[in-house]
């Protein structure tokens, strides 16, 4: 398999967020689930993976290229290829959910069959009924499904999420693992923080940051 990540000696210090000496090699078609105490830095480690910060100490290995403060032509040219859907991930609340959803799109500089593609997730989603409805008058639930669909209007080679079950009813939770699942099965590496970990049916990797710490 395609090697994709590789961690080596990896410390992040961030505030309270502490993670230490972290060895990893992610591959393409992985299924990793991040488990962890309150505090122990899941969310921080899915900020590394998506680049949005670096290593304290150690090497981030991109494709087998170490990545540093040099590299952000990469960086950008990686956060186009992943889908991601952090907490607190924002919309821009005076947009629509289809706007929102094109504007990542757009900035992704995505072409192909861009309308079939939005129209399948608003569809399987069940956002197509409030699709011209600008987010800030959307509940939580139905925002959190917005950043789900914008996470995967590009087709990413990786998705990456931090409890993406936040805020959604259990037929939505139900439908949301089940793409993501079909996904990886089709070769898309997922990268996630989750409380469901037994409704997740593939096989998976697990990193435990509780044995990160000091």
């Amino acid at each position: 398999m395609h090697e994709i990540i590789n961690l080596k000696n990896v410390s992040l210090i961030l505030e309270k967020k502490q993670i230490y000496n972290l060895n990893l090699r992610i591959t393409n078609g992985d299924f990793f689930l991040i488990n962890g105490k309150n505090a122990t830095g899941k969310s921080t480690l899915l900020k590394l993976f998506c680049l949005k910060i670096l290593p304290t100490r150690g090497n981030f290995y991109l494709n087998g290229k170490n990545i540093g403060l040099k590299d952000k032509k990469l960086i950008l040219e990686y956060r186009k290829k992943i889908g991601v859907i952090l907490q607190n991930d924002y919309l821009i609340p005076f947009f629509s959910v289809y706007e929102n959803i094109e504007l990542a799109s757009e900035i992704q500089n995505y072409k192909s069959d861009f309308n079939l593609r939005i129209n399948q997730i608003l569809d399987w989603l069940d956002l197509k009924e409030i699709e011209n409805t600008k987010v800030d008058k959307l509940s939580k639930g139905e925002k959190q499904k917005v950043v789900i669909a914008r996470a995967l209007i590009n087709k990413p080679n990786i998705i990456i999420a931090d409890q993406p079950e936040n805020f959604l009813d259990k037929s939505t939770v139900k439908k949301v693992f089940f793409l993501f699942e079909s996904l990886n099965k089709q070769g898309t590496t997922i990268i996630i923080t989750s409380n469901l970990e037994k409704i997740i049916t593939v096989n998976y990797k697990t990193i435990n940051l509780d044995q990160s710490e000091r």
